[in-house]
């Protein structure tokens, strides 16, 4: 659902004759890790190829189901040796710097519904073995300040909360603004599930916000929290200093040449989002 155009290249298109016999040619629009994106010829369908056979055009289907998003699916199919999700085209861009700011009452609004879904409580566990790792691996760079901004809550029974329903990949590019009227859609729903809305707004900070300098964006992403009471600020505190380990981690392990330059920009703005929040 995104209007970035695929890379230019001599290789030919992929051809899908049943998928093309049913909507017409594809057109190649975006790629990506994970899957590749196509638009029909008249510019109102999108096709969402997943490059691994797991399954994740049923899971992104339901989970969007499951975020009020249904409308916005056409069907799931396995059909010319692919998985696939056919979908209505949002006619919007991804999300940059100038565009924040308009976004965000439409993201909040979104958010706020998401969120009102319940189930369960926050796996605690993972959360446990998510840090162990992160120990391991981070364990040569001086990060213990973020470390215990996430243990010591931990530890406390503090991050014990109920689950709510999380988009969990909430960073620019899958956040699509349509220019004329400013509606916003958030997509990509592959990695969705039941977790801390805190956790999701953490997420959106260092994914989204963070385009914004450090003051605007730890001021924009105040005003997404359901309230400023110590235990929420702390929890928040809390995945923020988590999702920056993530990142951390993700680089170290997947790219590891981009790390230190990551490092650099990572680390001081959450160092600057925690000194400014209790603890």
């Amino acid at each position: 659902m995104t209007l970035r155009p695929a890379p230019h290249g001599d290789a030919p298109a992929p051809r899908f004759p049943v998928l093309e016999a049913r909507y017409g040619p594809l057109r190649p629009m975006d790629a990506g890790m994970q899957s590749r994106v196509y638009a029909t010829q008249d510019g109102q369908t999108v096709v969402k190829v997943y490059r691994n056979h797991q399954g994740e055009h049923c899971v992104e289907a339901d989970n969007m189901r499951r975020a009020g998003l249904g409308g916005w699916v056409v069907d799931a199919l396995e059909v010319d040796g692919i998985e696939a999700l056919i979908m209505r085209r949002f006619h919007g861009h991804p999300l940059r710097a100038p565009d924040v700011r308009r976004a965000a009452p439409h993201l909040q609004n979104s958010l706020r519904d998401l969120h009102a879904r319940t189930h369960g409580r926050v796996n605690l566990r993972r959360v446990q073995e998510r840090l162990r790792r992160f120990r391991s691996a981070l364990a040569a760079y001086p990060l213990e300040d973020l470390f215990d901004a996430v243990e010591i809550p931990l530890e406390r029974g503090l991050l014990d909360q109920p689950a709510a329903f999380c988009h969990l990949d909430l960073w620019h590019d899958n956040i699509l603004i349509r220019e004329d009227d400013g509606q916003v859609l958030v997509i990509d729903w592959t990695k969705a599930a039941w977790d801390d809305p805190l956790r999701d707004l953490a997420l959106l900070k260092t994914g989204t916000l963070d385009l914004l300098p450090p003051d605007e964006s730890l001021t924009l992403a105040l005003n997404f929290l359901p309230d400023h009471a110590p235990l929420t600020l702390t929890r928040y505190r809390a995945y923020l200093a988590m999702t920056t380990l993530h990142d951390l981690y993700w680089f170290l392990m997947n790219e590891p040449y981009e790390f230190e330059g990551q490092r650099d920009q990572k680390v001081p703005r959450a160092r600057h989002a925690l000194a400014r929040l209790p603890g």
